[in-house]
């Protein structure tokens, strides 16, 4: 395990970031994959990488990767169809991928994968290991609890439960979310890069009906993530990068997950300022991702 550290203190500036989101919209091709409308990003030559995605309007975290690998390599990503009114889970989400990857004619190839999206890549990759080359897993473990359990995990039961996507506010939604993505546990890790709490919520707000897409699309996969009893399958090279204090995914899961798995090529840990830290201390994490992927 390596540790990454800094102490200056940087903000990603709204001139460089909005320069990025632009970047990652002016690149999308609308393309008919299967029944559906797919937008996707294909750009570069050489070796495939795919960037599983996240939750739509959020893919500007892949931006300053996408930008790097596509000089050397052909790197690809789409926007996933986000569901309002039935609920999208985990095998849907990778067959969703394994579509993707049909239409283009990729067989075998590398996968980066952040937060959410690494559950989706976890769940390919044990369906479909013949056609993972390598996985790069940024932020998360083998399943999912968030700190403080109690709370959250009744707001979740209460959506699946019940219809209150009807009733509550997005705006209380979007606020609790956000909370945990820019929570920080560790006062020093304050003081390294960050991207600010309002251009995240910036992206939140592009989000329509955000209560519903959160009932439907976000929690059939993130609550019921568990593949610690199904490790045994991930033969693939897989690099892990965290950064020390994610609410989301704790470190020490991390760490444990990086003993637990067949074939952990390396695990890294980064002092980051928010659980975007792929986004936003780009000068750190890419590399790590290139002397991996050599």
């Amino acid at each position: 395990m390596s540790t990454i550290t800094t102490t200056t203190r940087q903000y990603i500036d709204e001139d460089t970031f909005h320069a990025d989101v632009q970047y990652i919209e002016a690149l999308w091709q609308r393309k008919a994959i299967g029944a559906t409308d797919v937008p996707l990003i294909d750009i570069g030559n050489g070796t495939p990488l795919v960037f599983v995605p996240i939750l739509e309007h959020l893919e500007f975290v892949y931006a300053r990767q996408l930008r790097a690998f596509s000089q050397s390599r052909r790197v690809i990503t789409y926007r996933r169809h986000e569901t309002r009114s039935h609920p999208v889970g985990l095998t849907e989400r990778a067959e969703e991928l394994r579509q993707v990857l049909d239409y283009l004619g990729l067989e075998v190839v590398d996968f980066v994968a952040h937060g959410d999206a690494a559950m989706v890549l976890f769940e390919f990759a044990v369906r479909y290991p013949q056609r993972c080359r390598s996985l790069v897993i940024i932020a998360q473990g083998a399943d999912y609890e968030i700190a403080p359990h109690p709370f959250i995990w009744l707001l979740h039961e209460l959506f699946l439960r019940l219809p209150i996507e009807q009733f509550v506010p997005a705006w209380f939604l979007r606020r609790t979310v956000v909370n945990y993505i820019m929570a920080s546990r560790d006062m020093a890790t304050k003081t390294v890069r960050s991207l600010p709490r309002h251009l995240v919520e910036e992206q939140f707000r592009k989000i329509q009906l955000w209560p519903f897409v959160y009932k439907f699309s976000v929690l059939p996969v993130i609550h019921y993530f568990d593949i610690r009893q199904r490790l045994d399958a991930l033969t693939m090279p897989i690099l892990l990068i965290n950064r020390y204090d994610d609410a989301l995914s704790p470190e020490p899961e991390t760490h444990w997950l990086s003993k637990q798995l067949p074939n952990c090529a390396g695990y890294h840990l980064v002092q980051g300022g928010e659980r975007f830290f792929l986004y936003s201390r780009a000068e750190v994490v890419t590399p790590l991702i290139e002397q991996f992927l050599v």
